[in-house]
């Protein structure tokens, strides 16, 4: 452990700046591990496309007339497939790599000054050719265009001062000499940075691209430097033993020294191509273990290199310079995706190691194979030759590398231009001269042809461009000759059309062959087999991707949306249970549309409310999660969705949000606005707007405003709406105009779905029959829908006639409820009363008709001035979610009878907001405000929300046209009457505008006489 810790008695003036140095050393051997793991990812890592399809969903179901509607929305799944990102220039990496040279620069040219005269002035010289290599010229720092002035500059001040520490203050202390050192490095980058024509990220970026090929002769040196450390820590491991007996001999060092020789041979064989095999232990691995090894062997060096500077500090110094450099350069390397470079270091690893290796090994062996037998421990005079001089090792390995660069046929140098073209090619590309960017990384190709780094950056350039033909012609080239399955995505995504599909199956299929265990591969090929109808092919490479992902959720959710959009409902739902608890957010976008398809409730933690919309997949899952709670009289998300609706980043996703946020309107309690918002979007989305003008009569016939909801199916018909057509022509027969009805049922025919069209026409039978016809001949459903059409214009009789034939059970509970309806709507309230003790034992305790029927008994125990029992009875009674909201009216009205005008106006503020569609609310809550206060517009407002909310409400007309006259507002008045006429018959209309017409006379009269 000592001699592992040989810093441990050093003077703190040297000690404390070289564990500085060290900790440098460990950060840069750490980045470049996580870089070399991180692979091709920092530079262009997997990128995922999302597809919206849209399915659409139930928001919510009614019956009328005995016939199911449905309001439907557009429910989003998404589907991914997998695509590689444009490739990306991180500055970042560029700058702790400058950030790094700066500082062994410093370190290096501290420690040169500590040199012999010799050694100093070899040092100052690889200083200036390595500073040389930085293209300093080009920053334009001085005037005066690609002067070498700041180069010059650069030069004197680090060596003048180095010099100056080395010839005449030659008694200052080694961290005084780094300070100064680090100093003028500070004071240089100032300058630089400062003057430079480039921002500091290019500036950065500049430099440490123009210097990667000093910084590989560097590394270079540095694995010249190591290359025999493993032999020599084979060597220590053999003879290390404090006794002869726990000591190895000849025979073992020769076995393991030749099973590490050959092991580097085959890599070697193999980087030639003359095998072809996966090898556990690759190049990068031995040069971190000889570089490790080195920190030992470099103190016992120093018998050979003493004559030219010391070990303390100057040889520890040195060696940590060179392995920082080393380190960051092979992981920028790696960072950079720059592959031409990561096979040649590689390359170079094994031909240093193997050459000066094997030299080391026969060095060994011709000095000390007597040691060795007698197992003395010879890795204490290691470097005391007998035989063969250690010169020898050098000179003869570098005999041997130059051979392998011979027998290579000069590849090292050919992909050092390379991937110095490479690095040029990103800065240009960075500076966004994206032509000299092109120059550069064609060159790169001429150097390497089919590098993936220059051909992958070409193909995206010719993107840029739409250049597609060009972009696919480098694709293939960077697939040529080191493919990897970006590549192999990226081509395929190019034949994205559905002419190409074959193109692209190949493509796939053979990326497949290639890595047949990516996932992404495989998921894009059930991507690509899912524009057929060879379902197996879907599911087996779904099964595969599955079995290779590391992402497992990613395929479920893709999974999950092929099956839901299929309609494979078993499947869905298998998986949909095997998926509980995802979390990512395609995968819960896509269950939560599942699970509003097949009507299950969604998971509590699937109510997400982002702070903000930073993605399709982030919107889609706030939208069906959003969709899935309409209905809870929860208006929470409201803030949200008025968030996101003012975010000009969210233009794309704009009218979801808006009819999102009318939808929460309307199904949790505030009608008006929600309304108010859907016909806004139906002004103004051009081909939508039919859809929300049907949103708008359905809406309009769950309110029971019939003749409303007929005017907004007229609309959508009107534009082209094909759903339309149907309720069209229920909504006109629930508004009790089976003439009308008629007319537009038989429009129904113009469409092509047959079934559609068989319904229609069997209601027009039913519609075009008499009463004696319907009671003695028609089935129990035309009975009940006839009853249901033709209520206020039949007589009792007729009335109890058909509620009498009707045996059906269940259609029998229909006739009964409309039974009563027609007598409340006759004010016949004891006949209502006994209509309505015949009802209820026959009805369900808990449905639709029951809360109708409930609702009956209210209104009739109001009617009738039951106050005390309608507010006593009133929570006993069952009321859907929607009908609740009457039990406000109801409140409201009790406390008016009671004098209780306080609370009577609270009541009817909160029934208006939700119960704005009820005509009696409104014009109960007008009548209220018209007693309180005569002479304010408060009366006058609620009865124009409530006309402007449903245009057909004849009662509300009536009493708006009456206010209008009470407020002066003679010209809204005679607007008022004028609408009445096209609403009311003749003589109704006759009758009410002889009642208007006094009203007016009077209020003239009580004018004049004021006057």
């Amino acid at each position: 452990m000592d001699k592992i810790k040989f810093y441990k008695n050093w003077d703190t003036d040297i000690k404390y700046p070289y564990l500085f140095l060290l900790l440098i050393g460990i950060l840069s051997l750490l980045l470049g591990v996580v870089c070399y793991f991180a692979g091709d990812n920092l530079a262009y890592a997997w990128d995922k496309l999302s597809e919206l399809q849209v399915v659409p969903v139930p928001v919510h179901e009614f019956n009328r007339l005995l016939m199911p509607f449905a309001l439907s929305a557009d429910g989003y799944l998404i589907l991914e497939r997998y695509d590689v990102s444009a490739p990306a220039v991180h500055t970042g990496a560029a700058i702790l790599f400058l950030g790094a040279l700066a500082l062994c620069i410093a370190f290096y040219t501290a420690a040169a000054s500590t040199m012999r005269q010799y050694g100093y002035f070899g040092a100052i010289l690889l200083l200036m050719l390595f500073l040389s290599s930085f293209s300093l010229d080009a920053l334009g720092v001085f005037a005066g265009g690609y002067s070498q002035t700041l180069l010059i500059v650069c030069i004197a001040v680090l060596a003048s001062l180095s010099y100056a520490f080395q010839a005449f203050l030659t008694n200052v202390r080694f961290l005084w000499r780094v300070l100064a050192m680090l100093a003028a490095v500070l004071f240089l980058g100032a300058l630089i940075f400062s003057e430079a024509n480039y921002p500091a990220p290019l500036t950065a970026l500049h430099l440490v691209n123009y210097s990667s090929m000093g910084t590989l002769v560097a590394t270079v040196l540095f694995f010249i430097w190591v290359s025999y450390a493993n032999v020599q820590a084979l060597l220590w491991v053999n003879t290390q033993g404090k006794t002869p007996e726990r000591r190895f001999g000849l025979g073992q060092f020769f076995l393991i020294g030749m099973l590490y020789l050959v092991n580097l041979l085959l890599l070697f064989l193999n980087h030639l191509g003359y095998i072809q095999y996966s090898f556990i232990v690759n190049g990068y691995v031995i040069f971190l273990l000889s570089a490790i090894a080195g920190f030992w062997g470099m103190q016992q060096r120093e018998a050979y290199y003493g004559k030219l500077f010391p070990f303390k500090p100057t040889g520890a110094v040195l060696y940590l310079v060179f392995a920082i450099i080393s380190f960051l350069s092979i992981g920028y390397a790696f960072a950079t995706a720059n592959d031409t470079l990561v096979v040649l270091y590689q390359d170079l690893v094994i031909y240093t190691h193997l050459a000066f290796g094997f030299m080391f090994f026969v060095y060994v062996i011709m000095n000390f194979r007597v040691l060795l037998s007698q197992r003395l421990a010879v890795y204490k005079v290691v470097y005391q030759p007998n035989v063969l001089p250690l010169y020898t090792v050098y000179t003869m390995g570098t005999i041997i590398l130059a051979i392998f660069v011979f027998r290579t046929q000069y590849r090292s140098y050919f992909y050092a231009h390379a991937g110095y073209y490479n690095y040029l090619g990103d800065l240009y590309h960075a500076a966004d001269n994206d032509v000299l960017a092109e120059r550069f990384y064609q060159e790169s190709d001429v150097y390497d042809n089919q590098n993936v780094k220059a051909n992958y950056n070409l193909a995206n350039i010719y993107r840029l461009r739409q250049e597609r033909n060009n972009e696919i012609v480098q694709m293939k080239e960077a697939l040529s000759k080191r493919p990897n399955p970006k590549m192999y995505v990226r081509l395929a995504n190019l034949y994205d059309e559905k002419q190409y599909f074959f193109e692209k199956l190949y493509v796939l299929r053979e990326g497949i062959e290639v890595f047949p265990k990516s996932a992404e591969l495989y998921n894009n090929m059930a991507l690509l087999y899912m524009q057929t109808s060879v379902t197996d092919s879907i599911d087996y490479y779904f099964d595969l991707a599955q079995q290779h992902s590391n992402n497992p959720e990613f395929i479920r959710s893709n999974r999950l949306a092929y099956y839901t959009r299929q309609a494979m409902l078993d499947e869905a739902t298998n998986l949909l249970t095997e998926s509980h608890g995802g979390n990512y957010l395609p995968l819960r976008t896509n269950m939560s549309a599942l699970r509003q398809l097949i009507g299950r409730s969604p998971e509590s933690r699937n109510d997400f409310t982002p702070d903000s919309i930073k993605s399709v997949e982030e919107f889609t899952l706030f939208y069906n999660a959003s969709i899935r709670r309409l209905g809870r009289e929860d208006t929470t998300r409201l803030n949200s969705l008025n968030s996101f609706i003012a975010s000009p980043g969210n233009q794309l996703f704009s009218e979801d949000l808006h009819y999102l946020k009318g939808l929460v309107h309307h199904y949790d309690g505030r009608p008006k606005e929600g309304r108010s918002i859907v016909e806004n979007l139906a002004l103004a989305a051009g081909e939508r707007s039919a859809y929300y003008y049907h949103v708008l009569g359905l809406w309009m016939m769950e309110e029971r405003n019939y003749i409303a909801a007929a005017a907004y199916f007229k609309l959508a018909k009107d534009r082209g709406y094909s759903e339309a057509f149907l309720p069209h022509g229920y909504a006109l027969a629930l508004a009790h105009q089976p003439v009308a009805a008629v007319d537009a049922l038989e429009e129904v025919g113009y469409l092509d779905v047959e079934s559609v069209k068989e319904v229609a026409q069997t209601f027009i039978q039913v519609l075009e029959q008499d009463v004696l016809s319907i009671v003695a001949q028609a089935p129990d459903t035309d009975k009940v829908q006839y009853l249901l059409t033709y209520l206020p214009q039949l007589s009792l009789y007729d009335v109890n006639s058909i509620v009498n034939a009707v045996q059906e059970k269940e259609l029998k509970r229909h006739a009964l409820v409309a039974k009563v309806e027609y007598l409340m709507n006759k004010h016949r309230w004891k006949e209502a009363n006994e209509a309505i003790k015949e009802a209820a034992p026959v009805l369900r305790p808990e449905d639709e008709l029951r809360s109708q029927l409930n609702l009956f008994q209210l209104e009739l125990w109001l009617q009738t001035n039951n106050h005390d029992v309608l507010l006593s009875r009133m929570n006993n009674l069952y009321l859907t979610e929607r009908d609740k909201r009457q039990k406000i009216y109801y409140r409201a009205r009790i406390a008016e009878v009671k004098g209780r005008e306080r609370e009577a106006t609270e009541y009817y503020n909160q029934a208006l907001a939700m119960l704005l569609y009820d005509e009696k609310v409104v014009e109960a809550a007008a009548a209220f405000f018209q007693k309180q206060a005569p002479q304010e517009m408060t009366a006058y407002n609620i009865l124009l929300d409530g006309i402007t909310y449903n245009p057909y409400a004849v009662n509300l007309h009536k009493a708006y046209a009456l206010e209008s006259l009470n407020q002066g507002l003679t010209s809204y008045a005679d607007q008022a009457l004028s609408t009445l006429e096209d609403l009311l018959p003749a003589s109704e209309y006759t009758t009410f505008k002889q009642k208007f017409e006094e009203q007016r006379q009077e209020i003239q009269a009580k004018t004049e006489d004021w006057q």
